[in-house]
């Protein structure tokens, strides 16, 4: 009977991988998109030793730490029976955790230099609002709750009387920070642009009508937050385009 080691799983550029590695993967990972994982880590891993981009002992054995935080793991006996249910070993503990960390490393470089400029093209998709509605059934009744807001009747008990949305009506019809992209287009297109206090409405949105007030503007600013999700679009982009140029073939 054929082994599991014997198993070809996938072809990357030339190079095969057997399925035991793949699963020694998927099982410490905890989840089965295992192969086209496992692809991904093979061209990070690639492209980490071709800029040598490493990771020392000690940083690998704090993720070590991290990961036994992360799963409760305290005792050294709790990770070895860890292990042991999913027959995998301390080195393969390691060497996921070393992965992680290049996976990191490959990020940073690749979005080196790279993230001031996405900023300055996409900075609208970052402006967010602070929001609140009154979401109701009739147009005649969101637009007389419109006009009784500028007579000066308080927004959140009008929400809190009239609104049938429960997720919010009990909050003063208060439902957060958004992002443009968060937001249906019929709301984004009016919130943006205006300036806290503002009362947009009725907006029509799958029959049902909204009225709108804008608590607070945020202006995007490039802060550790943003810089660290743009560093992340740019390596998926990276990293969708290296997947398109090299030689994979998944065989099971």
């Amino acid at each position: 009977m054929m082994s599991l080691d014997q198993v070809i799983a996938l072809h990357i550029e030339g190079t095969s991988y057997s399925l035991a590695t793949v699963l020694r993967f998927t099982k410490m990972r905890g989840r089965f998109s295992a192969i086209e994982d496992y692809a991904s880590n093979v061209l990070i891993a690639a492209y980490a030793q071709e800029h040598q981009l490493t990771a020392s002992p000690e940083e690998i054995q704090k993720a070590v730490n991290d990961w036994r935080v992360e799963y409760e793991l305290y005792q050294a006996s709790e990770v070895e029976g860890w292990l042991a249910e999913r027959s995998l070993s301390t080195s393969d503990l390691a060497d996921y955790a070393r992965m992680k960390l290049l996976m990191v490393r490959v990020r940073e470089h690749v979005a080196s230099g790279k993230v001031e400029r996405y900023f300055a093209e996409h900075r609208s998709e970052f402006d967010a609002v602070a929001l609140s509605q009154i979401l109701v059934n009739e147009r005649g009744l969101a637009r007389e709750l419109r006009f009784k807001t500028m007579e000066g009747a308080e927004f959140f008990l009008l929400a809190r009387e009239y609104s049938t949305d429960e997720l919010s009506r009990f909050a003063g019809g208060f439902v957060g920070r958004r992002e443009r992209k968060e937001l249906p287009r019929e709301v984004h297109t009016q919130a943006f642009g205006t300036v806290a206090g503002t009362v947009i409405g009725p907006l029509e949105i799958d029959k049902q009508f909204y009225v709108i007030k804008v608590d607070e503007v945020y202006p995007a600013e490039l802060n550790a937050d943003i810089r660290s999700r743009i560093e992340q679009i740019l390596f998926e982009e990276w990293l969708s385009s290296r997947r398109k140029q090299a030689s994979v073939h998944i065989l099971l």
